[in-house]
């Protein structure tokens, strides 16, 4: 059983190298804008249409003066590596036209089921 438990928490330990196995059960929330998504999308091209279809509707709108300002909140939790704590932000101007964009929070935050973890060795 010793051995088991040993070769288990080998295996936990490697895996949070690999970033599929890194994720795996790990607690998502919100929604995930990956760069190749943010990237396709340009300030001055891109609509409000074009952003729904690439990533979906917004989780929160915010009217500023003229502009809307779209918010998509993703969080990560994994068991190893760091957490993932994001907005990816959508501004457009009166037209519907993109005007900017922008990722804000901390993307990547420290685990501290990971540092404790560390701390034990």
């Amino acid at each position: 059983m010793k051995k088991l438990i040993a070769a288990l928490a080998v295996c936990l330990a490697c895996s949070s190298a690999h970033a599929g196995i890194k994720d795996f059960l790990a607690y998502k929330s919100g929604t995930e804008i990956t760069q190749e998504q943010f990237d396709a999308l340009t300030v001055g091209k891109s609509r409000k249409d074009d952003v729904i279809a690439a990533v979906g509707h917004p989780g929160r709108k915010e009217q500023l003066g003229d502009h809307q300002t779209w918010y998509y909140d993703f969080t990560k939790i994994r068991h190893f590596g760091g957490d993932v704590n994001e907005s990816t932000v959508f501004e457009f101007d009166k037209a519907g036209l993109l005007v900017d964009k922008y990722k804000t929070g901390n993307a990547r935050t420290s685990n501290p089921l990971e540092a404790a973890a560390k701390a034990a060795k």
